[in-house]
């Protein structure tokens, strides 16, 4: 047999996608190599030497770290993005990645390649391993909608549809599997290239007017309103909106931190029982509740409001509610001041009076005092000098303690995975930073959430790309999961009174600063409360002036007996010394 020739890259299925995506607003192709996805490097170069428009290629050495800044990406720009991965085994290394990408609502078009069928293409005993009865298998109950491309189908249409489907609400990943052949495959040049805007992205309007018009009555008339939210800080427009609500009804609103939902120098900020309200409007939140833990009073009235008011993402979704409607949160919170407004209910005698008396916990921020002259960081005090360090326009990602603490008042500066994979705030931190043009980010994440997320990749990600990023690494020597939560499902046993807990200890602790330092990056271990604000600023100084990433290991008590281990202490008495400057 002889070798199949090559076709023109300028005319084959890979740069189709590639203009495609673009077209649809994609910015950044986030790429991790795989034989069969050198037609997209090529389509790519060839682009770039044509001046035509072409997602930039960000070459990532870890797909869960490529699929991660992916998010980080659409985060801060509001675009959708793509990966590329290699084949079977690449698609699995985004990992628990792809479940944050699904709840994260993220618009990322995930591409892997398939290897080759066609003989004289089968140059590798790979090309047989590699082969899935069904490749989108791997990743259908975490994705909108998965396709796989044939030399048949016009590849820019596809894309299209892919992204016009990541695009509608509520929006999430698409999948896609392009064959090594098709991407080489000559396809004809028509000159028009199709987009998911040509094909329409639908938009969410501000729901049932009766829903609206309910609403709007229930938040003036009721004695205590709250609306809790999850998602509202996906849109700044939904968080001006949010907050003038609060101040012109006297409205309460308990917000998660997965996104800056609320300024958090709003007074109407709550952290008050749900049964302490009797009306209840939920605004785009998975799990406002839960009911084992806590719920509404048996006669509070609740209204549930969002992309997907019923959740059907999940199997069993049992929270109850008076009144759904399909909504886009910014488009309904108008209509209901609107609503407001035109009644002249906000000038109601009740309405007056709660605007008065805002929650305790919503007009005082947590103090945050002083950092004391002794003693070992606590999650309380990082949070603390964290708070003292940021500025308003740094972005803050984070995935270990409660940020309740850091202070963050503009919309779009603060990000939570929305998921549960561990591994995500790092890499995260980059693709926004790289995503924002170059804002200072800093991440925030546990050791074993710094391990998950390939640390290494993340900062060769990071150097690659002129995109340096302050990670601070909350360490206490293990995972909760296998610590206080081993302690609670059996006290009095064994497992947790070992003196190293099998399974959640990770002692003794890996040196990340050291690890830092060696990739050329500024690594400083902190082991005293004290140190903690000098070295955020030192960090910061190594990000913007040097221009390298930095990363702080902050050493804080272990999980179960709230003290240093003795070979972690000792360790660090000894290496502390010299490590302040890098």
């Amino acid at each position: 047999m002889t070798a199949a020739a090559t076709p023109d890259a300028g005319a084959s299925a890979a740069a189709a996608v590639l203009a495609s995506a673009s077209a649809s607003g994609v910015r950044r192709l986030w790429f991790t190599s795989g034989s069969e996805l050198t037609s997209f490097q090529e389509a790519g170069a060839r682009a770039r030497h044509a001046g035509e428009p072409t997602p930039e290629i960000v070459t990532c050495p870890h797909e869960h770290v490529a699929l991660t800044a992916a998010m980080g990406d659409t985060m801060v720009s509001g675009r959708p993005a793509m990966t590329a991965a290699h084949a079977d085994l690449g698609l699995l290394h985004h990992g628990g990645a792809i479940h944050n990408a699904m709840w994260g609502d993220h618009p990322v078009l995930i591409m892997s390649g398939y290897p080759p069928t066609r003989a004289e293409s089968r140059t590798s005993p790979v090309f047989w391993k590699q082969q899935r009865w069904d490749q989108g298998s791997i990743v259908r109950q975490y994705v909108k909608w998965d396709y796989k491309l044939s030399a048949l189908d016009d590849p820019g249409l596809i894309v299209a549809r892919g992204l016009q489907v990541a695009l509608a609400p509520r929006r999430g990943p698409v999948y896609l599997a392009v064959p090594e052949e098709v991407g080489r495959h000559p396809v004809p040049a028509t000159g028009r290239v199709p987009s998911a805007q040509a094909l329409g992205i639908p938009v969410l309007g501000p729901g049932d007017a009766g829903v609206v018009s309910e609403v709007a009555r229930r938040l003036t008339t009721a004695r205590r309103p709250v609306i809790v939210t999850d998602r509202v800080g996906e849109d700044p427009r939904a968080v001006a909106l949010l907050a003038e609500l609060a101040d012109s009804l006297g409205v309460e609103v308990r917000a998660t931190r997965y996104r800056m939902n609320l300024p958090d120098d709003s007074p109407w900020r709550s952290t008050a029982p749900l049964d302490q309200f009797d009306v209840v409007v939920v605004l785009d939140h998975p799990v406002p509740w839960m009911p084992a833990l806590e719920q509404p009073s048996d006669d509070a009235w609740i209204g549930w409001v969002g992309p997907d008011p019923i959740e059907s993402r999940v199997p069993l979704h049992e929270l109850r509610a008076d009144a759904r409607t399909v909504a886009d949160p910014a488009a309904f919170l108008a209509a209901v001041l609107g609503e407001v407004g035109a009644t002249g209910t906000g000038a109601a005698d009740h309405v007056r009076q709660r605007r008065q008396r805002p929650p305790v916990d919503g007009a005082a921020r947590p103090a945050t005092g002083g950092v004391p002259a002794a003693g070992v960081p606590t999650p309380a005090l990082i949070a603390a000098a964290l708070d003292r360090h940021l500025r308003p326009d740094d972005l803050l990602t984070w995935e270990v303690f409660d940020t309740t603490a850091v202070t963050r008042t503009k919309a779009g500066t603060l990000f939570e995975k929305g998921g549960s994979s561990l591994g995500w705030s790092v890499a995260a931190a980059t693709g926004a930073s790289i995503a924002s043009g170059g804002a200072h980010a800093v991440a925030v994440t546990g050791d074993g959430s710094y391990l998950f997320g390939s640390p290494d990749s993340c900062l060769w990600l990071q150097q690659q790309h002129d995109a340096p990023v302050v990670t601070v690494v909350v360490n206490n020597g293990g995972y909760r999961t296998g610590t206080t939560t081993l302690a609670a499902h059996y006290p009095g046993g064994l497992a947790a009174a070992e003196p190293t807990v099998v399974g959640g200890h990770l002692t003794p602790s890996p040196d990340f600063a050291a690890h830092a330092r060696s990739q050329g990056c500024y690594g400083e271990r902190v082991v005293r409360a004290a140190d903690l604000a000098a070295a955020l600023d030192r960090a910061r100084t190594a990000v913007e002036r040097d221009r390298v990433p930095a990363v702080l290991d902050v050493w804080i008590p272990e999980h179960l007996t709230g003290s240093m281990e003795p070979r972690r202490r000792e360790r660090a008495r000894a290496t502390t010394e010299g490590n302040s400057d890098g």
